[in-house]
């Protein structure tokens, strides 16, 4: 398995979708039930079979990285906090994004500078570069697009607004209960990525 992946550079944020697995979920449906009605009935409304597959996997992939607790809870929080585990699940199972959140979200929360500005996102990726064949191999088409997707979910996740061409970040209350699940499990960088504590 790569180390890091641009795969996800072909599929979006999918918070409704998302939210649709987990009720699923819960209503006790199996990942393999989901997957052949996301396929056979397109229950997930994709644009084609091929969107279709691609979805399917992406979001089993981002609900599987939670666990039961987290899942659970999801319900009971308000609209921005299940976009929160929304990017928390997509930190989980991509770690150019998790690095991202930590390195320079969270960087600029604890500054208290309130913007992230495109020079930023480029010298994160210069950084990257220089510590990863991998990521030194992708050609300026994919760091482009990556740049793109890592701005577009911060958006989707109401992490950010865009104005100017700069991202102003809006700082998330995270749930008290969320909070201390990822705490409890020892996953104190989750919060501290999203909240610039520690």
């Amino acid at each position: 398995m790569k180390e890091y992946s641009a795969g996800i550079v072909s599929t979006s944020f999918w918070y409704s979708e998302f939210r649709q697995y987990l009720q699923l979920i819960k209503l006790g449906m199996s990942e393999d039930t989901i997957r052949e009605k996301a396929i056979a009935q397109n229950i997930f409304l994709a644009s084609t079979p091929a969107r279709s597959k691609r979805m399917i996997g992406a979001l089993t992939n981002r609900v599987g990285s939670l666990d039961e607790d987290e899942k659970e809870l999801f319900d009971e929080l308000d609209i921005p906090n299940q976009k929160a585990l929304n990017m928390i699940a997509i930190m989980n199972t991509n770690k150019l994004i998790r690095e991202f959140m930590y390195e320079i979200y969270r960087n600029e929360l604890i500054l208290g500078d309130s913007v992230i500005e495109p020079h930023e996102y480029v010298a994160f990726f210069n950084k990257k570069q220089s510590e990863s064949a991998e990521v030194a191999a992708w050609t300026d088409q994919t760091v482009h697009r990556m740049k793109g997707i890592i701005h577009t979910f911060l958006i989707d996740a109401g992490l950010v607004v865009e104005e100017n061409g700069k991202d102003y970040i809006k700082r998330l209350q995270l749930n008290r209960r969320l909070r201390q699940l990822f705490i409890n499990k020892g996953q104190q960088i989750l919060v501290d990525s999203l909240t610039g504590e520690n």
